[in-house]
């Protein structure tokens, strides 16, 4: 029976994402047929498996090898990327010459990895006996010296003889610092990815995004652009660098890549497949990065994954550049010594930990702060607060995005001056809105999906109103669906047929944007009890039972449970709204979306069960 609760809306959003769901793709017989003949692995595949291949557009011979084995021996050329041409020969004139070299990153994982790569290759590159004296790496300091090229910084090299500044992941709309260091004395190489508006007068400005580019891939970050200097560096001159050098940075590549939320496909997937290669060889792996993966408990002995990367590792990198000490980051990836490296990394769990406190509490004060805007029916949120840590922003800018899906800034105000963090939906530029308001703003920059802004106080009554303003005058055509790859009946199957599909499914690795994990879709499910709360709340298992068990005897696939991370919330929302109690919830019929996956958790006592069973999304049967 099918409760009239006010689901019957064909659109009908899912309950934990607030979004309608679709399937990514068709696929007919036709192109089964043809990719299933291609495929160029040694085990005979599913069609689970040759149905995602054909989906995601793998169905040539070219494509599928190039997917399951990647080559460092496929990476563009360097030199198609502008001015590259012109930033090594400036590099390379200074190691001749012997020049003072100081490198400049930014304050999340992408800027202090590649400001780690940089420095690593540029203090083991040389021209015969000649090499360029390298200064000290420097990342800023998120409160003390703001966004983009620090100031202070530049004068203070200056002062010390530095006749050369390369920038990464940072740069490319400093024209003021840039104008300054050249003023001084001082040349630059810009190696970033951001949009900028004029072409600062640095010496070599490498971007994959700048007007009118030609590079085959524009979605590298910053430190895959600076990678890619350093493949330019050797190539332009073999012996500038030891054979095999850099291999041994690609884990900063990959890592970088991942936090930074770059589309895991071509050029991109080779490095991060790459870089996930030294990680989990114990024997290459960095011992700054060794030490992260043991204070994150990830380092008993199961492969560490692109999953990790993001929910683990770059947290903690990314709490040390919004409210720790950031340079302590760079230390721990650029260290040798193993003790020195567990005490940063120890300082690098706490200082996550500390940051996680203040985002719950942020994140409870935006939702009470949001509640009257979304129900007047906004169309974005502009919530400000003088009690908000302005390097946590944009975290909570994110959860309220997930939860409302509406672009959303999120202001810290600090007595005459405040710091922005915008975050939006797919199809809604934040970046270009922000340009309208400029008017408003002391200083802005970033790209259509996050942003930052800096002004006074007194300003944000006005800027909230033209923000808002800008952003009606935009289409905008509601939530972005969710989707999922194909349906797979859970009632149907067991087990162990699950944990088999989740051994095939990791051939599909490494995910991320743009190669993201599959995820499935099982039809007409009810629960066997409610969902039990996890940590507080904060997260629930679900338990379900098919319309009828597979009378046969192996392990029904249902009797494993599904867990749902930070779901709480929205679960019981739902059931407030809707008015229902739990005589209804277990009565009706569900459909549910969700992930498959290796566990990670071995108990203490009883059965290790090698597969986890994700929870996307749910929602009532027969509402789409």
């Amino acid at each position: 029976m099918q409760l009239e609760m006010g689901f019957n809306d064909e659109d009908e959003m899912g309950v934990l994402t607030g979004r309608p769901w679709h399937p990514h793709f068709e696929v007919c017989q036709d192109q089964m047929g043809e990719t299933r003949r291609l495929v160029p692995l040694h085990f005979p595949v599913s069609d689970y498996l040759v149905r995602i291949l054909a989906g995601r557009g793998l169905n040539s011979t070219k494509d599928l090898d190039n997917f399951f084995y990647p080559s460092l021996n496929q990476l563009h050329d360097p030199f198609l990327l502008k001015e590259m041409d012109l930033a090594v020969n400036r590099m390379m004139q200074a190691v001749d010459k012997g020049e003072k070299v100081a490198v400049h990153g930014d304050f999340d994982v992408d800027g202090i990895t590649g400001c780690a790569l940089l420095c690593e290759t540029l203090d083991a590159l040389r021209h015969g006996e000649n090499r360029v004296y390298l200064q000290p790496g420097f990342i800023p300091d998120r409160a003390t010296d703001g966004y983009g090229v620090a100031e202070r910084m530049v004068r203070k090299w200056a002062a010390d003889g530095v006749t050369l500044l390369v920038t990464v992941d940072t740069g490319a709309a400093a024209g003021v610092e840039i104008d300054l260091a050249a003023t001084l004395g001082m040349d630059v190489i810009v190696l970033d990815h951001h949009i900028f508006e004029e072409r600062p007068a640095a010496v070599a400005l490498v971007n994959p995004r700048r007007d009118r580019a030609t590079y085959p891939n524009d979605d590298l970050c910053g430190v895959a652009v600076a990678f890619k200097f350093a493949q330019a560096l050797k190539e332009n001159d073999t012996n500038c660098l030891d054979d095999g050098f850099l291999e041994t940075v690609l884990d900063l590549v990959a890592l970088g890549l991942v936090a930074d939320q770059m589309a895991i496909t071509g050029e991109n997937r080779i490095l991060v497949k790459k870089g996930l290669e030294r990680f989990n060889d114990r024997a290459k792996i960095r011992v700054g990065l060794a030490a992260l993966l043991s204070v994150a408990g990830l380092d008993r002995g199961f492969p560490v994954t692109t999953s990790d990367f993001a929910y683990q590792l770059a947290p903690r990198i990314n709490a040390c550049g919004r409210i720790g000490r950031v340079m302590s980051a760079l230390e721990l990836l650029l260290t040798k010594d193993e003790s020195k490296a567990r005490e940063l990394a120890a300082e690098a769990d706490r200082t996550n930990s500390r940051r996680k406190e203040q985002d719950i509490l942020l994140k409870g004060e935006a939702l009470d702060m949001a509640l009257p805007y979304v129900e007047r029916g906004d169309c974005c949120l502009v919530l400000e607060s003088r009690t908000w840590h302005k390097g946590i922003i944009g975290i909570g800018a994110a959860r309220l995005v997930e939860q409302y899906q509406l672009p959303v800034i999120l202001i810290s105000v600090e007595g005459d001056e405040a710091r922005g963090s915008a975050r939006s939906v797919p199809h809604v530029d934040v970046k270009a809105a922000l340009d309208k308001c400029s008017e408003h703003l002391l200083r802005h920059g970033g790209h259509a999906q996050a942003a930052g802004m800096t002004l006074r106080t007194r300003d944000i009554p006005a800027f909230r109103e033209a923000f808002l303003k800008t952003l009606q005058n935009e289409p905008y055509t509601g939530p972005v669906p969710e989707g999922y790859d194909l349906d797979l009946c859970m009632d149907e199957i067991c087990a162990q047929d699950v944990a088999k599909l989740v051994n095939e499914m990791e051939h599909l690795e490494p995910f991320g944007s743009g190669n993201r994990k599959p995820i499935f879709r099982c039809r007409n499910l009810q629960m066997q009890r409610m969902p039990t709360p996890l940590s507080g709340g904060a997260h629930l298992r679900f338990a379900f039972r098919g319309p009828a068990q597979a009378n046969n005897e192996e392990t029904p696939a249902l009797t494993r449970e599904f867990v749902s991370f930070g779901s709480g919330d929205a679960w019981r929302r739902m059931l407030k709204v809707e008015g229902l109690n739990s005589a209804d919830i277990l009565e009706m019929r569900w459909d549910v979306l969700f992930q498959i996956g290796r566990s990670t958790f071995r108990p203490r006592h009883g059965h290790y069960d090698p597969v986890q069973q994700l929870l996307v999304d749910i929602k009532p049967s027969g509402s789409s």
